[in-house]
C-alpha cells in the first residue's frame, strides 16, 4: 500500500520536514557564501568539461535542480544495481527520469572522470549531482528551503552530515564518496521524501 500523497493527512510530517530543512539551512548558510560557489565550481570543472558547466548553467536552471536531485536519489537507491555501468547509466537514468541533454551530459562525464571503484564512484556522482543542484539554486538566489536537492539532502541527512558534504565539495570531487546514503535507503529503494 503506497502513502499519502503529500498534503493528505501528513500535515504534521510535512511540518516536521519543512522544520528539519529549514534548520539544515540555517545551518548551512556559512558555508554557501561567493567563495564556495566560485570553488565549487572550480572543482566541478576539474571532472565535466567547461562547456557542459556552462550549459548547466544557461537557461532552465531551476528546472535542473529538480532533475539533478532525482538522478542523485536514483543513484543513491539503486547503487548495487547500477555497479558496472556508471556513466552510461547516469545519463540514460537522466533520460528516463527527463534529463534534458545537458543534465545527462554533466551525469556521464561527472560519472566516468571521477577516478574511484564503481561503488564509490556511484556516492561522489550522487553528491556531486546533488552539489551542482545546490550550486544552481543558489546562484539563481533561491531559498534553499525550496532546492530540491537541499531539500533531499536535509531530509535524508544529519544538517552536520550536509554541510560537511557541501564542505567536502571545495575539495576534491573524490572525497563525497565517503558520504553514501544510509542502509535504510537502498532499502526502501528511494532517496529524498519530498518533492518528486
Amino acid at each position: 500500500m503506497s502513502a499519502a500523497p503529500r498534503g493528505v493527512g501528513g500535515g504534521a510530517r510535512q511540518r516536521r520536514e519543512q522544520e528539519r530543512v529549514q534548520k539544515a539551512a540555517d545551518f548551512c548558510a556559512s558555508v554557501l557564501t561567493d567563495g564556495w560557489v566560485e570553488v565549487v565550481s572550480d572543482r566541478a570543472t576539474d571532472y565535466v568539461t567547461e562547456e557542459t558547466w556552462r550549459r548547466l548553467f544557461s537557461r532552465r536552471r531551476r528546472r535542473r535542480c529538480k532533475l539533478l536531485a532525482r538522478m542523485a536519489g536514483a543513484i543513491l537507491a539503486g547503487k548495487k544495481k547500477l555497479h558496472d555501468l556508471v556513466g552510461a547509466v547516469a545519463a540514460w537514468l537522466a533520460s528516463l527520469l527527463g534529463g534534458d541533454r545537458v543534465v545527462q551530459s554533466f551525469a556521464r562525464e561527472l560519472a566516468s572522470r571521477i577516478p574511484l571503484p564503481p561503488d564509490a564512484k556511484m556516492v561522489a556522482t550522487a553528491r556531486g549531482l546533488q552539489v551542482a543542484g545546490v550550486l544552481l539554486c543558489v546562484v539563481n538566489g533561491d531559498d534553499l528551503t525550496r532546492c530540491q536537492c537541499f531539500i533531499d539532502l536535509a531530509l535524508e541527512e544529519a544538517k552536520t552530515q550536509v554541510k560537511k558534504i557541501l564542505v567536502a565539495a571545495l575539495e576534491d570531487w573524490t572525497d563525497m564518496a565517503q558520504f553514501p546514503a544510509k542502509p535504510s535507503v537502498a532499502e526502501r529503494g528511494a532517496y529524498g521524501t519530498a518533492g518528486g
